[in-house]
């Protein structure tokens, strides 16, 4: 009889493990992804401040102004 309760338990246990790893590697799964996404957003972020700022140095005070004025009537 203790032979079965000492198995019984020890499967359990095995059945109660592998329940516990695939919830916890989900979960940590859900947190990286998070963090990845989060991490991706601030460099895209990033990276818009960064060509919006460029873009500004270039359009304003590049050039001559009356040949920007051409140029805008040319894209018109």
């Amino acid at each position: 009889m203790m032979d079965v309760l000492i198995w019984l338990i020890a499967a359990l246990s095995t059945v109660g493990g592998v329940v516990l790893g695939r919830a916890w590697g989900r979960i940590m799964g859900k947190r990286g992804g998070k963090r990845e996404a989060q991490a991706n957003a601030l460099q895209d972020t990033t990276d818009r401040v960064a060509r919006g700022r460029s873009a500004l140095r270039e359009g304003r005070d590049a050039g001559d102004p009356a040949q920007r004025l051409h140029d805008n009537d040319d894209a018109w």
